[in-house]
């Protein structure tokens, strides 16, 4: 990415040509490896630092001062932001989905695979870290842990949705019912 950034003539374009190239060439180069495996968060700021100064300098070899924050360009553009890729939140959103595609998808080969490796005795959801994975096991997980934020539970029978875990009462804010439960109504269904 860097010998990319830096190969392009950056004072012969615009702002608009640089949003462009930023968004459209730099910041798509990592996407491969990031639908596959969880990106250490080192590894992020290090492709954020290409990104920066491709952004704010004119010319090479002469730095200029970034005048708004990374975290503030990578806002939507509906909040008056440039909506550039916040890396590790893109990372995570990609590797979440997979995670959605086992779920929406069992008869896939990944979703037969995977789960039938590492989700022996529990759901896939409520699968606890091995000591012994591979990489992408362990960002399959990470996109997991973003989903679990963010799911809802459609409840049609309520034979399969659980009235401790899921959240089945209001699925936009996470709310799940909580109180004294016993150990025979742990496994309640609606």
């Amino acid at each position: 990415m860097k010998q990319k950034a830096l190969s392009w003539s950056v004072q012969f374009l615009s702002t608009a040509g640089k949003a462009t190239m930023l968004q459209a060439v730099l910041s798509a180069i990592p996407t491969f490896p990031m639908t596959c495996f969880l990106l250490p968060v080192s590894l992020c700021k290090c492709i954020q630092s290409v990104l920066t100064p491709f952004w704010w300098d004119s010319k090479e070899g002469e730095r200029k001062i970034c005048w708004v924050s990374w975290d503030q360009l990578t806002q939507p553009k509906s909040l008056g932001r440039l909506g550039f890729r916040d890396i590790h939140a893109f990372n995570q959103a990609l590797l979440a989905k997979i995670a959605w595609r086992i779920i929406t998808n069992p008869s896939c080969l990944l979703a037969r695979v995977l789960p039938g490796k590492y989700c022996t005795k529990t759901s896939f959801l409520m699968v606890q870290a091995p000591s012994s994975m591979s990489h992408g096991w362990r960002g399959i997980l990470h996109g997991t842990d973003l989903l679990i934020t963010h799911l809802g539970k459609a409840i049609g029978n309520g034979e399969t949705t659980s009235l401790w875990s899921d959240s089945w009462i209001c699925p936009e804010r996470n709310i799940k019912p909580f109180g004294p439960i016993t150990e025979k109504e742990q496994d309640l269904m609606v």
